[in-house]
């Protein structure tokens, strides 16, 4: 929702980065099963890459890596070579091949920063892949690029994709049920629809594993009236998406989960998605705050069931109460789960809080951390924001027309 003026814009400028995570116990993210690319043009090709992960793009041609889906792109021409990713534990995906489609080239200020932490259990077993961490200390946040899309004059989420770490997927709040895949530019690559979704208020975007294959979802949980009687999550497998920027229309099968709360009803514009697949929402406005947006206190957080399905309306329960937002404090807007389970940031709308939990922990223990307030983005009303592919920073944006992208790194 709109209730902010926008804010000054950070002016400094870098390039995209093209990490891939190596998380422990990861999930394979390059399965477009259920995601179907079309665009203009004389002919058509479509092909499968070889290996887990891989990709084998050219000439603007994004082929399906052992999906069950297919992609298509008309007027494409065909490559020999293999582009087949390395491997990483847990069957996270490496990097594209010599012969598969180059990644995007990353400046040394993008690349791994000294000092991090290194996940226990994090493999490096890809040629170009980094050991997922997080940082010790962040550096000033930078402006890469701006929202290019016109249509993108309500941005709420930002989720960053695992198999191409230089994309975002991001959309529009409301009932709009489109994705759209930026670079860290701005470009746009594809427009996702939801051909046929049924939504109230999506309000977030996260990138998380589903089973053996990585998905995008998003969180029909805006409530403002704190009235509604039903709310659901929509989830579609990660597609691969051009790597040429172009507005590739895409549409992507998707599933629909419906769910309440055990309590009533909740105003909420935080998604999260942990490390083995479970579904957190992050409430935006403190308990009997009676749904009123100037209203703030602490969030609650509420986990739906791993039994989660499409033909009945589960239920979430309450397990933790934050410690922020304090009591007239901004409220909370966006949230975002490590990539390897090691914690999560809360966003509001003046800051960005960082929930780490303590080594060995499990996910959820960051949930009685101690938060620490993180560099702060300067964003027209800051709504999206996601850790980096790797864990060693993160990218954040904000609502209005033409709004910046902005990545803050580690600095150890």
């Amino acid at each position: 929702m709109r209730a902010f003026a926008r804010a000054s814009l950070v002016v400094a400028v870098m390039g995209p980065f093209a990490l891939v995570t190596a998380c422990s116990g990861g999930t394979s993210a390059a399965k477009d099963s259920g995601v179907h690319e079309e665009t203009a043009g004389a002919g058509a090709s479509a092909g499968e890459s070889s290996g887990s992960g891989g990709i084998n793009a050219t000439a603007g041609r994004a082929n399906t890596a052992a999906g069950a889906g297919s992609v298509t792109t008309a007027g494409a021409s065909s490559s020999s070579g293999t582009g087949a990713a390395g491997s990483g534990s847990g069957g996270s995906p490496g990097t594209a091949g010599a012969s598969g489609r180059a990644s995007m080239a990353a400046p040394d200020a993008m690349m791994p920063d000294p000092g991090m932490t290194p996940d226990a259990g994090a493999s490096d077993s890809g040629s170009n892949t980094a050991a997922c961490g997080h940082c010790t200390a962040y550096g000033a946040p930078m402006q890469t690029g701006t929202v290019e899309p016109s249509e993108l004059d309500a941005l709420s989420g930002l989720a960053v994709s695992r198999s191409q770490p230089e994309i975002v997927f991001v959309h529009n709040d409301h009932d709009r049920p489109v994705v759209y895949a930026l670079d860290l530019q701005g470009h746009l690559h594809a427009r996702i629809t939801l051909t046929g979704a049924m939504s109230t208020d999506i309000e977030d975007i996260a990138v998380g594993p589903c089973g053996a294959q990585t998905c995008v979802y998003l969180a029909d949980v805006g409530d403002n009236a704190a009235s509604r009687n039903e709310y659901g999550i929509l989830r579609f497998v990660q597609p691969m998406v051009p790597a040429t920027a172009g507005a590739t229309a895409m549409t992507a099968t998707f599933e629909r989960f419906r769910f309440t709360y055990e309590d009533g009803s909740h105003n909420a514009e935080s998604l999260m998605v942990g490390p083995d697949g479970t579904i957190y929402i992050v409430t935006k406005l403190a308990p009997g705050s009676g749904g009123k947006v100037t209203a703030t206190g602490p969030s609650s957080v509420y986990k739906l069931p791993a039994s989660i399905t499409t033909s009945a309306v589960a239920q979430a329960t309450k397990v933790a109460t934050l410690t922020v937002p304090a009591s007239g404090e901004l409220a909370a807007s966006a949230a975002a789960a490590h990539p390897c389970g090691q914690g999560f940031l809360l966003r509001t709308y003046d800051r960005v809080y960082e929930f780490l939990a303590p080594n060995g922990g499990s996910f959820e223990a960051a949930f009685s951390a101690k938060p620490t307030v993180v560099a702060m983005p300067s964003e027209p009303q800051s709504e999206g924001i996601d850790y980096r592919a790797d864990g060693r920073g993160f990218i954040s944006s904000g609502e209005g027309m033409r709004a910046p992208i902005v990545v803050t790194m580690c600095t150890q």
